[in-house]
């Protein structure tokens, strides 16, 4: 069920649903992906589509109209309750098929087969994947063989700013990296000015905070003989903080319509979790069958440098205040999160028991509070005194959030968020919201020991979104 217009996203946004995921829930991704994607109904026969089930017809309409993503979001889901289904995974057959990428049209077909024996539909559809892959290779000129030619040369990926709260805009990040991996792409952040933790200008704030990711830059982009992916980019607005991103055409691209474009440089503007793309790591892969956390925790700690000046702040406060004897943290959210979580006091209401068997089985008497609301630091100094430990940074008592209250520095903002997130994986144990994009990050940041990390609530990183492709 959709939420209602003023109701919070789903999507970990901190926004009303109006304000985000449903700014145009009935405008397709494009036009000329939804043309390209009609072209698998073909392996449809008219008797299949007479006994379809209410859920096949539905998928069938998302591939039609060119909806990969929730099609396949969907499908996902509908495995993990019923796994042994053939019509499930033959549908899945079609998708691949669509993203041209047939050694996984092949390996969903087959599955098909192998649990409907006597149903001809799958084999057919394997059929016709054979007869595509011999027609490539007969064609240097055709999809698979040219997209290997193409990628003998160095080929890159160009993340954009997905605009919202620090760690969500880190995950953005987090999630092309891994098409980037999946790829063999370099990758090349770029946070302009939608980024919130900017300076209000094109600069690129990521490196306000983090090292570059690879040699090359977007400045690098423009200037050479380049095509481009999806084509609302150009060399003339890589810059640029938005192009269509919510509406129009080529907005809301997922991860995996980037995984076998032929072109030199696709931009990545939207996001799209671990979840999501895990299931097309290729066998053989270095990253293959990893879980989804594990993905995380390796990426996190190859990826993501801190620069000096962060690094120097946290040692700096980490010094003075806490390293003299073992401590827990956790991370409290407020402000905002009430809008995306009805639920919140509830969870905010767990706190207090779960540290306090923190602090009796580690003998701590110290504990590291992260929270962007001054109301919740007053309620737990009344409960820990002098035990609660804080640093000095900008807290609201509103629902609105920090990032989003006009005149504030977006730069110092993103600093106070980082150097509260890596404090905090310096404790003993942490305690955070399953929810929320900091207390995810902190669990990645080193090797805790078991029972030392609780998460509120299932992780968002590991639960489908359903809302984010529903148009």
């Amino acid at each position: 069920m959709k939420p209602k217009p003023n109701q919070p996203c789903p999507c970990g946004s901190d926004l009303k649903f109006k304000r985000c995921c449903g700014k145009a829930s009935d405008e397709p991704v494009s036009e000329s992906l939804a043309n390209s994607s009609t072209n698998i109904l073909t392996f449809e026969s008219s008797d299949e589509q007479g006994n379809a089930s209410s859920f096949e017809i539905n998928i069938i309409d998302l591939l039609s109209r060119g909806n990969l993503p929730q099609a396949e979001i969907l499908l996902r889901m509908s495995l993990e309750s019923d796994p042994n289904n053939p019509k499930t995974y033959n549908l899945l057959g079609r998708i691949a098929f669509a993203l041209n990428l047939p050694q996984f049209s092949i390996h969903y077909f087959s599955e098909a087969a192998r649990l409907a024996p006597d149903w001809q539909i799958p084999r057919i559809n394997l059929a016709k994947v054979s007869k595509n892959i011999k027609e490539d290779q007969a064609n240097p000129r055709n999809g698979e063989l040219e997209t290997k030619n193409a990628r003998k040369a160095e080929q890159f990926l160009l993340i954009k700013a997905w605009g919202y709260g620090f760690w969500s805009d880190v995950s953005h990040v987090l999630g092309q990296l891994l098409v980037a991996e999946i790829t063999g792409r370099i990758p090349i952040v770029h946070w302009g000015s939608n980024s919130l933790f900017g300076d209000g200008t094109d600069s690129n704030a990521f490196e306000f905070y983090f090292e570059k990711l690879s040699a090359v830059g977007v400045s690098d982009l423009q200037k050479g003989d380049f095509d481009f992916w999806p084509p609302k980019w150009d060399q003339r607005n890589l810059t640029k903080g938005e192009v269509n991103k919510w509406t129009g055409p080529f907005s809301r691209m997922a991860g995996l319509y980037f995984l076998n474009r032929p072109e030199k440089v696709v931009v990545s503007d939207f996001y799209t979790g671990f979840i999501d793309l895990r299931p097309w790591i290729p066998v053989g892969h270095n990253l293959y069958g990893l879980s989804v956390d594990e993905l995380y925790r390796n990426l996190v700690r190859r990826y993501l440098r801190p620069r000096k000046a962060i690094v120097d702040e946290v040692d700096s406060f980490y010094a003075k205040h806490l390293a003299s004897s073992d401590f827990v943290a956790m991370h409290v959210r407020g402000s905002d999160k009430v809008i995306e979580m009805s639920n919140l006091d509830e969870v905010n209401k767990q706190y207090t028991g779960i540290l306090d068997r923190y602090l009796s089985v580690h003998k701590c008497h110290r504990i590291f509070l992260m929270t962007d609301d001054s109301r919740i630091l007053e309620h737990f100094t009344k409960l820990y005194g002098n035990e609660i430990i804080t640093t000095d940074c900008r807290r609201t008592s509103t629902s609105q959030g920090i990032h989003y209250q006009a005149m504030q520095d977006g730069r110092r903002l993103g600093t106070e968020v980082m150097v509260d997130t890596y404090l905090a994986a310096k404790a003993r144990a942490f305690i955070g919201n399953g929810s929320s994009n900091p207390s995810l990050i902190v669990q990645y940041l080193k090797d805790w020991s078991d029972g030392d990390v609780h998460l509120i609530g299932q992780s968002m990183y590991n639960r489908y979104n359903t809302l984010i492709h529903s148009w």
